[in-house]
């Protein structure tokens, strides 16, 4: 520990070296997480440091350095988790049964007239009110490829004898 240094000395002779390390690790600390970790880390050199083990300032700089890294490798993991934990939820609710089908006849025979994209369309974003974002999201494809099945369930269902052109029209603007 430093005996003759006060702290608030310590901050405004290193906090230079805060940022540097900052821009160097090429970090965009929007919300001063990252200066904060480096506070931190200068605080703990400041009350751990031994003047027989080397100069306090490479101390510093080593010490502010690895907290710097740390905190991008523990955002990361918390990334990573997220992401898992997100991936588990969809999956989960693919194993999901719809709540209620009003009439099960008319799904049935919609089904019958679509391909498996086309009725996947119909089955996300009309029974689910999925958007086209968490539907490309949970298939795996681009925002377009769902939006032609839209298209095309849409002309195979206006062509077909079970709706009418009212009826779409609502959905036909996706």
């Amino acid at each position: 520990m430093i005996k003759n240094h006060d702290f608030a000395d310590v901050v405004e002779e290193y906090k230079r070296l805060i940022y540097y390390h900052i821009r160097k690790l090429n970090i965009i600390d929007r919300n001063g997480d990252f200066f904060a970790e480096g506070l931190y880390a200068l605080w703990q050199a400041h009350d751990t440091y031994d003047e027989d083990a080397g100069t306090l300032s490479s101390y510093i700089n080593w010490k502010i350095h690895n907290a710097l890294i740390d905190k991008i490798r523990k955002d990361n993991r918390t990334v990573e988790a997220e992401e898992r934990f997100q991936d588990h939820i969809i999956h989960m609710q693919l194993y999901q049964v719809e709540d209620v089908v009003l009439d099960p006849y008319l799904w049935k025979s919609i089904r019958g007239m679509l391909t498996d994209n086309q009725w996947k369309w119909i089955y996300y974003s009309i029974i689910h009110d999925f958007s086209v974002d968490q539907i490309a999201a949970r298939e795996g494809v681009t925002r377009d490829a769902v939006k032609n099945w839209g298209r095309h369930a849409r002309k195979r269902l206006e062509n077909s004898s079970i709706f009418n052109r009212k009826a779409l029209e609502k959905y036909s603007r996706t």
